[in-house]
């Protein structure tokens, strides 16, 4: 026998998010089995080194826990070919694990509600399950159930980080922090904290209590999922140090989770690390939050609903888990995820600005893949050199519509059409100029340097005034903490990958004119010719002449000459390397009066990922404290 629909909660979430009248979307709960099938049956006990679930300890409250056999390896549940909705747990327990507990409310006469997920982290399978803890048994730290399935669903593989996994039996798990009960002015522990921020992977726990006169339709239950994304997806309010917050990305739209919260506000988060195999285990008070209310707490989220969840308790536990990421391997980010979204409160994000309009002015084709638009604002801005733009292409692109998968674009599906570049020039005419790089299958910069290859083609003279186009699209924001530090600091290292090496241009055209500078530029890039024609038009712009400012160029091609007072250029074939490093930092280069030593200067970083995480290795090597280093905030 299947579901009877969709309970109250689920019905309020299906509500707020306008699927009402969307028969597809209201009857999903037909897909939601009432039985384990076999398949689901076989890949638990086949499949998974771990098994995350949920339980209620004896106050209602939701709490997660993380099963694995003594061995970490696949085997630790078990289940009859007669009887595929029956499993058996044996697991081993550590102090700390909330099953502990919780496992006390068990009687023979009164099953414990539990709910479980099983994720296949290499080929990012999942399923998950809801019923009852029909036996329940403990020896020494192992714990032996037996689990009556009653609820049985296969997921989408969307928001799993891929990891490779090793058993790491011999565990010796220890409590590190701890406070099940916290009071209104407690906050979480700095180790909390951060585990949190460096999360990609959070399991969700939530739970259904049924009033009376809907239990038999829609009986009490609990529900566990999997949150995923990239890393520091999931945000902590700096107020109180302790309610986090869960952006809803484009899924299946069952809404099950969000349902039960609407319902019984209450949830449980588990948080792994898996480098280390600590754990942290949360339980609060959960709120979804809806359009304009979600948008207050997280201005540049993509969808419309998110999740708070103010903790109430929690516990960590530090080497637990039986299970490690192997050793020389790496987590892959689902090519769904999109990129980090930070809250409305924490520091230095957005500027929000409202009803603000741009207009294209003018377009410079540099290469083809390379070009710089200028924007006319409907009302005067103020930014930083070094700041970004946020701007809406919607009047542009239009709005995306609702997609479950789409396997050849995979990011599109929770496309706002809302993107982020540093501002390359603030320029007199009250214009500033966006200096982009066209990505590949990019659906913004795709239509914008479709626009002027059109352009360059049959109208060229509207490249120089683009104005009779109208073409408008919406500001967002200002955004960013990458700018020049108060004007007293001169002494500076700047490394550049590709196009990051646009906020540097802004950066020079800003050095205060009443200071003295000396500025190292260290720039990888494929288009040496496009780079030094921007950096002339910079250096020829900039307030302060005074100083020496010298450039390495890293490129394959040849690099154009650069002839400016008190500026140095070097060529270099090939790629950045540590001994590079060591020139470009001022010691021992032989240009200034003084050398300057690495810990001296400021140092900025932009660029890809790659490259960024390379020189950062190669200033680690060199003895520079890596939380010293400065980095863009935005994803391009």
């Amino acid at each position: 026998m299947g579901l009877n629909g969709w309970h109250r909660g689920e019905r309020l979430v299906h509500e707020k998010l306008g699927h009402n009248d969307n028969y597809s979307i209201m009857s999903l709960y037909h897909h939601i089995g009432s039985d384990l099938p076999e398949e689901h049956a076989v890949f638990y006990t086949t499949r998974l080194p771990f098994l995350p679930i949920v339980t209620l300890d004896k106050s209602g409250r939701p709490w997660g826990s993380i099963l694995a056999g003594t061995d970490g390896k696949p085997g630790f549940v078990r289940n009859s070919r007669s009887r595929h909705s029956t499993m058996y747990i044996t697991a081993k327990l550590w102090s700390g694990e909330p099953l502990l507990g919780n496992a006390e409310t068990y009687k023979e006469d009164c099953p414990i509600l539990v709910a479980g997920i099983g994720v296949e982290y290499p080929t990012r399978r999942r399923n998950k399950f809801a019923g009852k803890i029909t036996k329940l048994r403990k020896t020494g730290d192992e714990i032996h159930l037996e689990l009556l399935v009653n609820e049985a669903l296969g997921n989408c593989p969307k928001y799993i980080t891929s990891r490779e996994f090793v058993p790491k039996p011999n565990t010796s798990p220890v409590i590190i922090s701890q406070n099940v009960d916290l009071k209104s002015n407690d906050r979480l522990p700095a180790e909390a904290l951060s585990l949190i921020l460096e999360s990609d992977t959070v399991f969700l726990g939530t739970t259904y209590a049924a009033p009376a006169d809907d239990a038999s339709l829609f009986p009490s239950h609990l529900g566990m999922n999997q949150r995923g994304g990239r890393k520091g997806f999931i945000r902590i309010l700096p107020s109180d140090g302790r309610t986090v917050v869960i952006p809803d990305f484009s899924g299946n739209r069952f809404m099950t989770s969000l349902g039960n919260i609407e319902a019984t506000p209450l949830a449980s988060l588990t948080f792994i690390s898996f480098s280390d195999g600590s754990i942290l285990y949360l339980t609060g008070v959960a709120t979804n939050l809806f359009g304009a209310a979600a948008k207050h707490i997280m201005p540049r989220h993509t969808q419309n609903a998110l999740t708070t969840i103010y903790v109430t308790g929690f516990t960590l536990v530090t080497g637990a888990l039986p299970v490690r990421q192997r050793l020389g391997t790496a987590p892959i980010s689902s090519p769904y995820s999109p990129p980090v979204r930070f809250l409305a409160e924490e520091p230095g994000v957005t500027t929000r600005i409202d009803d603000v309009t741009l207009l294209l002015t003018k377009i410079e084709i540099h290469s083809p893949t390379i070009a710089t638009f200028s924007w006319a604002p409907s009302q005067k801005l103020d930014v930083l050199p070094g700041q970004a733009a946020i701007l809406d292409f919607t009047p542009l692109l239009g709005a995306r519509g609702y997609q479950h998968m789409a396997p050849f674009q995979p990011t599109s599906v929770n496309d706002d059409r809302i993107r982020t570049w540093t501002v390359s020039s603030m320029n007199t005419d009250g214009t500033f100029s966006l200096t982009m790089r066209e990505k590949p299958g990019g659906a913004v910069t795709g239509a914008l340097f479709n626009i002027a290859r059109k352009l360059q083609e049959v109208r060229p003279e509207l490249l120089k005034d683009a104005r009779q186009m109208g073409l408008n699209v919406g500001l967002v924001g200002v955004t960013g903490d990458f700018v020049l530090p108060p004007p007293h600091k001169t002494k500076f290292l700047w490394l550049a990958g590709g196009i990051g090496v646009t906020p540097f241009i802004a950066m020079l055209r800003g050095l205060n004119p009443a200071y003295e500078y000396d500025v190292r530029l260290l720039v990888s890039i494929r288009e040496p010719e496009v780079f030094i024609s921007l950096l002339s038009e910079a250096l020829r712009e900039r307030a302060s002449k005074r100083g020496i400012i010298m450039v390495d160029v890293f490129s394959e091609k040849d690099v154009p000459q650069l002839v400016e007072e008190g500026v140095v250029l070097h060529q270099h074939q090939g790629r950045v390397s540590r001994n590079s490093l060591t020139l470009s930092s001022g010691e021992n280069a032989g240009v200034s009066k003084e050398d300057v030593s690495l810990e001296e200067r400021e140092v900025y970083v932009c660029g890809p990922p790659a490259f960024e995480e390379t020189v950062l290795n190669f200033l680690s090597d060199l003895g520079l404290d890596r939380t010293k280093v400065r980095r863009e905030g935005f994803q391009f």
